[in-house]
């Protein structure tokens, strides 16, 4: 019988999503909480990380951009507070179903850096009623933020790893090498000179003080 494979270490990038999705359901007691990211190749959103009902069937699905809620949010870059969710003609309840969870309530706000919409995070059922919707939506938004700027951060650490070493400063060595390789008349005869004197310092065995002249008075 063989060994089942061992499971793929998870990545830091998933860590921070799947924190993200976790928090978000936590924070406002919801059933559910999810983080899909824009896919360019696929011209989708890929759902990444999910926490709670459905969370399961949720992880790697894809909608194509700008179908449902969060695809609307991913195009408009709006912050969107549904009730009566099933009412709202951008809903798309048949991949709602798939999911196992059909909301009365969902909250969504565009994951944003630089500039650029990057993904949505969205939070399906929440209990906001001690809270109230702007509060709500602010606690919400700023989650985005911090999971958006987590995900830069190690993104440009990445690139900085991957980047070549720049070339270490020329030594005294080398620009003596570089200036001689082209030396003529008197640079030629000094730089012949010094590396003569050079090679006397480095031989581990020198000759020794010549003897005193016999003749010579002490």
């Amino acid at each position: 019988m063989s060994a089942a494979p061992r499971p793929e270490a998870a990545q830091p990038s998933d860590e921070i999503l799947r924190s993200t999705a976790r928090l978000a359901r936590l924070s406002f007691s919801a059933a559910a909480a999810s983080v899909c990211l824009h896919d360019e190749e696929r011209g989708a959103l890929v759902f990444e990380a999910s926490s709670g009902v459905g969370e399961d069937r949720l992880v790697g699905t894809a909608i194509p951009a700008g179908r449902g809620i969060a695809g609307w949010v991913a195009a408009t870059g709006e912050t969107v507070i549904v009730r009566g969710v099933a009412d709202d003609v951008r809903f798309d309840r048949d991949f709602a179903l798939g999911t196992g969870l059909v909301p009365d309530v969902l909250m969504a706000v565009p994951m944003e850096h630089a500039g650029e919409i990057i993904g949505v995070l969205e939070v399906l059922d929440p209990k906001t009623d001690g809270v109230g919707d702007l509060d709500a939506m602010d606690l919400l938004s700023e989650l985005a933020r911090q999971s958006t700027a987590a995900l830069a951060l190690l993104r440009d650490h990445r690139r900085a790893a991957r980047a070549p070493a720049a070339p270490a400063a020329a030594g005294p060595l080398d620009r003596i090498a570089s200036v001689l390789a082209t030396a003529t008349g008197r640079r030629a005869d000094a730089g012949r000179a010094l590396l003569e004197a050079l090679a006397d310092l480095l031989d581990p065995d020198p000759d020794p003080d010549p003897a005193p002249d016999a003749g010579r008075a002490p």
